[in-house]
């Protein structure tokens, strides 16, 4: 049957979706597309107590029938509501299709999407928006396309943004959608993650805008050029981690330069300004739905 059809599944995560994406990623090794507005479907539920239906989610394309990976997030849910005591659920629901029209329902699926100065189009789209600076981007393992609100909220912020000839780093980067968009503006810019999918994906993807990275590795920030001050630095992760990055951030900032933080859910704003209020100041706050992007300057005199 596996070789005949391929199935289709729908998970909405309640909360959390970053984690989920992350544990997506790592038990199914397919590719996962981030989708707003899911259809109307009959689904079911995971968790505690029923919660509304998220107006976000994912999109697992897979060979294999979808036991497995619900077994998998049904076991990620009870961890995560257990150490964040919070009521974690999602819904799911599953249908199969014949491998027939496989590239075309998959294609068919993922339309272009406008974000700021940005039109970020898969390769197979030939339409171009007229006035906005165009992302090819095809989904893939690496997370990040454009449609979760944590890199629209960095998408719309580097819009405002004049970066030609600043250096940047990406710290994250995922598909790399950030750090392109840097380099379409005219940054010089660094890119790195700890996730080797992820750095083959940006190395791709930088190929298929005939865009260059001035440096690429798979890492972190602690494992960024000893001599490098960078007048730009991107985070797009948990606000765990984030804070936990605070003083690899001063070490590789300068005074005047910018901080772009996002992947924080509102909840954890107040942990991640307290631990950056000693060398940055807050330029600029944007959020959308529950998740916050915060804009910091170093300050002249730390």
């Amino acid at each position: 049957m596996c070789q005949d059809f391929y199935f289709k599944t729908f998970i909405l995560p309640t909360h959390r979706p970053d984690l989920f994406a992350h544990y997506l990623l790592e038990f199914t090794k397919e590719a996962i597309e981030e989708i707003d507005s899911p259809p109307a479907l009959d689904y079911h539920y995971f968790g505690n107590t029923p919660l509304a239906p998220p107006s976000a989610g994912f999109v697992i394309y897979s060979k294999e029938s979808c036991e497995a990976l619900l077994d998998h997030l049904k076991g990620v849910c009870c961890l995560l509501g257990a150490r964040l005591q919070e009521n974690i659920g999602f819904y799911h629901h599953s249908s199969a299709h014949p491998n027939l029209d496989w590239v075309q329902a998959y294609q068919q699926s993922v339309e272009p999407l406008a974000c700021g100065q940005f039109y970020i189009t898969p390769s197979w789209n030939s339409q171009m928006h007229g006035g906005l600076i165009p992302l090819v981007l095809d989904p893939s393992l690496a997370f990040g396309t454009g449609r979760h609100e944590s890199t629209r909220l960095l998408l719309q912020e580097i819009s405002c943004l004049e970066v030609q000839g600043k250096l940047s780093l990406d710290v994250g980067c995922g598909s790399g959608i950030l750090s392109l968009a840097l380099a379409k503006k005219g940054g010089i810019v660094h890119v790195c993650d700890t996730d080797t999918q992820a750095t083959a994906q940006t190395q791709a993807n930088f190929a298929h805008n005939g865009l260059e990275y001035a440096r690429l590795w798979e890492g972190s920030i602690h494992n960024a050029p000893p001599n490098a001050r960078y007048d730009l630095i991107m985070i797009n992760i948990i606000a765990d981690v984030i804070v936990q990055m605070c003083p690899d951030v001063v070490k590789v900032s300068k005074e005047g330069s910018l901080l772009l933080l996002s992947g924080i859910l509102d909840a954890h704003e107040g942990a991640v300004l307290n631990a950056y209020s000693q060398d940055f100041a807050l330029v600029h706050r944007a959020q959308e739905n529950e998740w916050v992007c915060l804009t910091l300057r170093r300050h002249f005199n730390s």
